[in-house]
């Protein structure tokens, strides 16, 4: 993973199709332009991963929140999977076939923005966006990812712990590769620091707000 963000982002290409002719190899790619222009004041975002933090901080309050005096303090909100069934979410993330289906049904993709990989986006063409340059992550460190490509310089991880239920194993060590990837940003664990992964910890950009100094920190 490379330091990369969405100011410089023009675009990419994206293979659409493979053909095997006379032993070789032939791809078809085509263009896909960046849609979004992501303008936001406080340059903070709240990244929702999982409910497993819900009886302590209920995430679905965060659309509601103002952010204090001119909106400085205002959060967009990315989250993973369907947490977006929760609340009307600025970014939602999926890459499950499965999932996307229930949401392209539901026409939840109608008022929402939702990435997904290129495989999925050539399946259900205008009904998701690409994920920028489409790194091999966990789900869970999807959002993370699009939240500092997107030029956010605090990254509040809500529903991230030792309680989280992930895709894969790696999970942990996902997350731990975007916050040394974008090292100037600061990523803040929301929750008790006794169920915080400990892989984290050791990187400098990373801090830990309990529940309550989150709130008064973002003014929520």
């Amino acid at each position: 993973m490379q330091k990369q963000y969405r100011k410089d982002y023009q675009g990419e290409f994206v293979i659409v199709e493979t053909r095997i002719t006379n032993g070789r190899r032939e791809q078809k790619r085509e263009w896909v332009d960046n849609p979004i222009q992501n303008h936001h004041i406080s340059k903070r975002a709240a990244v929702i991963g999982s409910r497993s933090d819900r009886d302590r901080f209920d995430h679905t309050i965060l659309p509601r929140h103002r952010g204090g005096l001119m909106g400085k303090k205002k959060l967009q909100t990315y989250v993973a999977g369907d947490i977006g069934t929760d609340m009307q979410a600025d970014f939602t993330v999926e890459i499950d076939k499965s999932g996307l289906d229930v949401m392209i049904e539901k026409k939840y993709t109608e008022q929402n923005i939702v990435y997904t990989n290129a495989t999925n986006c050539v399946l259900n063409p205008g009904e998701f966006y690409l994920i920028p340059f489409n790194p091999r992550l966990d789900l869970l460190a999807l959002p993370m990812y699009i939240a500092a490509f997107d030029g956010h310089k605090e990254i509040f991880m809500i529903g991230y712990n030792n309680d989280t239920v992930a895709g894969t194993f790696n999970w942990i060590n996902d997350i731990n590769q975007v916050m040394q990837t974008y090292n100037d940003v600061d990523f803040f664990f929301i929750g008790t620091v006794t169920n915080m992964p400990d892989a984290w910890r050791y990187n400098r950009n990373f801090r830990n707000l309990e529940y309550r100094d989150f709130v008064s920190y973002c003014d929520i």
